[in-house]
């Protein structure tokens, strides 16, 4: 990269560009669709999307869905031979290169073309009963016929979009993109913001249905499930029972991927992978963007997770009404946001919650915390916890958040900071923590705060890793 030898993957530009190993092959792609492999050997491929036609030129034509003019030089204005064509598009001197064949040229006589086009050589990829029988629909190119009009008929149905898309193009696909997008959160001891804005506190210790797809059946939208598992938060003393999340699963495109606590990787259906991960030829992307793992899917459902804290999930606006768990229905309307797995709605968080509980054989855990058995926060301690020097410096009109509070309100990341604070008993990784959430959602508001870690205050340590080569 900008003649730099480097590993892959590679990411390049905060992901404009990204580069990895599919199979055989080295796969290079762009934000704007652009896609091009090449096996390590002989064969490359490029990709483009149809925003491109007529504005390229090469060897590969000019994409004007006229392949009679597709042999025209750089500097001609009509088709040459193919020896005359290729040369003009060479870009560089190489020593011991060639143009074309000299002398004999490579050609195949009557009796070997006959042989190599029998099923057992060649003749395998056109097999009708052969096993890429069921691509030769997909790829049309791979098995066309050349006949003397190089035509392929193409039959056009017609479709539609769904509620909340709207058919446009977009990073340089044509298709049907959601409009809008919904973000839940969980964060701290667990405070939960619902897609639609509800806010509670749910202390349940179990392993819980976050947010799944509901009712996609027959549509073309993807299903999904993102699963927490809660414990207990072992720093808390005295009796108070609060819980923190330990374990995020995100079950997507028969993969199931685990993030958990502390864990410096990732589970792909049970196997560890160091991350960067790409899945599915893009579909499912699993990387680090600053202290968050980032799970990010092809149909624009996102995962986050500190490892520690805080966990997103984000969804596509063409999924509203469509979700159940935790976060709610994202139909709109926070007052329905305890919808139990039954449909039913009720007023009570720990039935709500203990209804999308999952259940795991010989795993002991509570759902929630009722009347004195919950957390609560003492006058005194309150107020020291609610300082400028403490969760005060998020709600601070002059302090490092101020041009993030028109953009989110401070008052409940300010409110869930003392809460965990007094949870804590003041314990500074709590609190660092907290002001890190309203951060990172300050950021995905388009609002990077600068210097809010300080030397002496939530400093930020860097762990440097040192890798060693062998020749």
């Amino acid at each position: 990269v900008n003649d730099e030898l480097v590993n892959l993957p590679v990411n390049v530009n905060d992901g404009k560009i990204y580069v990895y190993k599919s199979g055989w092959d080295a796969v290079v792609t762009t934000d704007f669709g652009l896609k091009v492999s090449f096996n390590w050997e002989s064969a490359a491929f490029v990709t483009l999307p149809s925003n491109y036609k007529g504005a390229v030129c090469g060897l590969c034509g000019n994409y004007n869905d006229k392949p009679q003019d597709d042999l025209i030089p750089k500097d001609g204005n009509k088709p040459a031979k193919p020896t005359d064509f290729g040369s003009s598009w060479r870009v560089a001197e190489i020593p011991g290169c060639a143009e074309g064949c000299k002398g004999v040229c490579p050609n195949c006589d009557i009796t070997e073309k006959v042989q190599y086009e029998k099923k057992d050589f060649c003749g395998i990829i056109g097999d009708p009963k052969g096993p890429f029988r069921e691509c030769h629909a997909k790829r049309v190119v791979s098995v066309m016929k050349v006949t003397s009009s190089v035509e392929i008929s193409v039959e056009c149905k017609k479709f539609k979009c769904g509620p909340n898309e709207k058919c446009k193009v977009e990073n340089g696909v044509h298709k049907c993109h959601p409009v809008g997008k919904g973000v839940c959160q969980a964060s701290g001891d667990p405070h939960y913001l619902s897609f639609d804005g509800r806010t509670f506190d749910f202390q349940g210790t179990c392993t819980y249905t976050l947010s799944k797809s509901c009712g996609v059946e027959g549509t073309h939208l993807e299903a999904f499930s993102v699963q927490v598992e809660n414990v207990q938060w072992d720093q808390m003393r005295g009796k108070k029972k609060v819980s923190v999340t330990r374990l995020i699963a995100v079950q997507v495109y028969d993969f199931t991927i685990i993030m958990r606590n502390k864990m410096l990787g990732v589970l792909v259906n049970g196997e560890f992978n160091n991350l960067p991960v790409n899945l599915n030829n893009g579909a499912v992307k699993v990387y680090q963007e600053g202290r968050n793992y980032v799970i990010a899917t092809n149909f624009e459902l996102v995962v986050t997770y500190d490892l520690v804290y805080h966990v997103t999930v984000t969804v596509p606006g063409n999924y509203r009404g469509q979700v159940c768990g935790l976060c709610g229905n994202f139909n709109g309307d926070k007052n329905d946001d305890f919808q139990m797995s039954n449909n039913q709605v009720t007023k009570d968080v720990n039935m709500f919650g203990k209804s999308w509980k999952i259940t795991i054989p010989n795993v002991v855990c509570e759902n929630g915390c009722e009347g004195d058995n919950c957390p609560n926060c003492d006058a005194a301690l309150k107020a020291i916890f609610s300082k400028p020097t403490y969760c005060g410096i998020i709600a601070a009109p002059t302090g490092p958040f101020a041009a993030c509070h028109s953009k989110i309100d401070p008052q409940l990341y300010f409110d869930d900071c003392v809460f965990d604070l007094c949870a804590s008993n003041g314990e500074g990784n709590v609190l660092c923590d907290s002001i890190a959430a309203y951060a990172y959602n300050c950021h995905l508001a388009g609002v990077d705060v600068k210097n809010w870690r300080t030397p002496s205050f939530c400093r930020r340590f860097c762990y440097c890793h040192i890798f060693a080569t062998y020749v």
